[in-house]
């Protein structure tokens, strides 16, 4: 009998029905289909599997997976990478840049909003989007009056 985190590359625990296990997987393009090896799965489990689309051979990897284990799909993840060096590098570089854009774009909002709660304070809401470049009506979002 196998235990839970046998073979398992574990996340950390997060909060009930989140994900917590990540499996990783490999894919190589034969002729007319992707062929995917899944690796971290407990020993003696093999985990191989095929799809004519990446989409479907990334649904067929995480199918095998929750069937072997005999969990549901939703508790884990399954990373899959094409074997192909350089498009597996041009993917972890448009995922990383993707990570820095959705930070750099949260910052700037925190400091638009910021900017607008100061700008409010000693000027009009009016003066504030023009200032910050943005409408007026966003601005009152941004900083809405109290009392």
């Amino acid at each position: 009998m196998r235990t839970e985190e046998e073979g398992r590359k574990k996340e950390g625990r997060k909060e009930k029905g989140e994900v917590t296990d990540t499996y990783h997987a490999v894919a190589t393009r034969e002729r007319a289909h992707w062929v995917v090896a899944i690796d971290g799965l407990p020993e003696g489990l093999v985990g191989v599997t095929q799809g004519r689309t990446w989409s479907e051979a990334q649904k067929m990897a995480a199918d095998v997976v929750a069937m072997l284990l005999e969990v549901p799909e939703e508790s884990f993840e399954v990373v899959m990478r094409p074997a192909d060096e350089d498009m597996a590098n041009a993917i972890i570089t448009a995922e990383k840049a993707r990570e820095e854009a959705e930070l750099a774009n949260k910052a700037a909002s925190e400091a638009l909003a910021a900017a607008a709660r100061t700008l409010t304070g000693k000027a009009t809401v009016r003066d504030a989007g023009s200032m910050l470049g943005v409408s007026h009506q966003y601005i009152a979002k941004l900083a809405p009056k109290t009392g």
